[in-house]
């Protein structure tokens, strides 16, 4: 049986894409503020947010291992001293980009509206940013994908009523792709795990690269 893959994150979407390939994992969600720095361009603001939580999770496990210390630090140029049965962090951000700028996810219905009605009969940019950290060998990896998603036109009405189905408020860009909003993509380039919220094939890439064989849910 597969050791356990530790999440960081709180989203049910990477959870599952990662349990549907066999992982057995851990969430573990961490807090990290994630407001774009100026002109930050947005791979680089997903993989920044993508190390961010991770970086704060392993500090979290660390801090568990060595209760006596009232300052562990994360030190990925040293090593773990205490093994834990956790040695793999996995954390990842996805970013909407529309004209190269960030849609994140709606704070109100108009909001909301407003991105699908900028969406609507163009193409955007799905980049999601994700690391991973092999806490024994105090090592990782850091990478981002992107995929080119073009929405079918859709008129105001149209837009109202996929808004009330009710996906869109807790999505970046406002739409599921996963869910009902399918119906509103007319095509996509790339890798669709990616909008999902995970490019699952760049991932295990990385996990075979980085010799993840002990949470390989397969040879």
């Amino acid at each position: 049986m597969p050791g356990q893959l530790v999440l960081a994150s709180a989203s049910l979407r990477r959870k599952e894409l990662l349990e549907t390939a066999g992982f057995a994992v851990k969430p573990m969600p961490s807090q990290v503020d994630e407001t774009p720095l100026p002109d930050e361009a947005p791979e680089v603001f997903v993989k920044r947010m993508a190390r961010g939580k991770v970086l704060a999770v392993v500090e979290r496990i660390q801090q568990t291992l060595y209760p006596e210390s009232e300052a562990a630090r994360v030190d990925l140029g040293g090593r773990m001293t205490r093994e834990s049965p956790l040695r793999w962090v996995l954390g990842a951000d996805t970013a909407v980009v529309l004209d190269g700028r960030i849609l994140g996810k709606p704070a109100d219905h108009e909001e909301a509206a407003e991105m699908l009605r900028a969406l609507q009969g163009r193409e955007h940019l799905v980049t999601t940013g994700f690391c991973l950290v092999d806490m024994r060998k105090s090592k990782e990896g850091i990478q981002a994908v992107h995929t080119v998603v073009r929405f079918k036109r859709m008129s105001r009405q149209e837009i109202e009523k996929y808004l009330s189905v009710g996906e869109s408020m807790d999505k970046a860009g406002a739409y599921a792709i996963q869910g009902v909003g399918a119906y509103l993509v007319d095509s996509i380039q790339g890798s669709y795990t990616n909008v999902v919220g995970l490019p699952l094939c760049q991932v295990i890439e990385m996990m075979e690269e980085m010799g993840a064989h002990d949470i390989m849910p397969f040879g």
